[in-house]
């Protein structure tokens, strides 16, 4: 269970480096929103309650997970039980499947409404022309790198 210790200790490493990133960019989108309009009652709009939200949602997502992490390396049982729930196949399998699932619907509704934005307004059919066509691309560099791993 050593390298399975090693591997939640740098799970630990990458969500503190996330949750760090994440609590950066709060304070950022805060101090550009002020300097942009110049005073700090404009923060009161719908973007920067959105944005706020977003973030500080994750970084509450991204704590939890590490307080997760690190009672699973205190405790023997925590530890063995979530090894197994990650090794376990049928888990894997129903992971896979959702997230192939997942993938294939995205790009359908992606598609959809870009067809339909076509017919309302161009720079809403680019945008999502462009959010589907990087979706697409990540989709195949991730087949090529894991086809080639595997």
């Amino acid at each position: 269970m050593t390298s399975f210790e090693q591997e939640l200790r740098r799970r630990i490493r990458i969500m503190t480096l996330y949750a760090v990133t994440i609590g950066i960019t709060v304070i950022v989108a805060f101090v550009l929103k002020a300097f942009v309009y110049g005073s700090i009652d404009t923060l009161d709009s719908w973007d920067i309650g959105i944005l706020a939200g977003l973030l500080l949602g994750a970084e509450v997502s991204a704590f939890l997970r590490i307080a997760r992490l690190r009672r699973a390396l205190q405790s023997s049982e925590v530890l063995e039980a979530l090894h197994i729930a990650e090794k376990d196949e049928r888990n894997r399998m129903i992971a896979l499947r959702t997230a192939r699932a997942g993938m294939t619907l995205t790009i359908l509704l992606l598609s959809l409404s870009a067809v339909a934005a076509s017919l309302i307004s161009k720079v809403v059919f680019l945008t999502i022309a462009i959010i589907l066509a990087a979706l697409l691309a990540l989709y195949f560099v991730l087949a090529a790198y894991y086809s080639r791993k595997m």
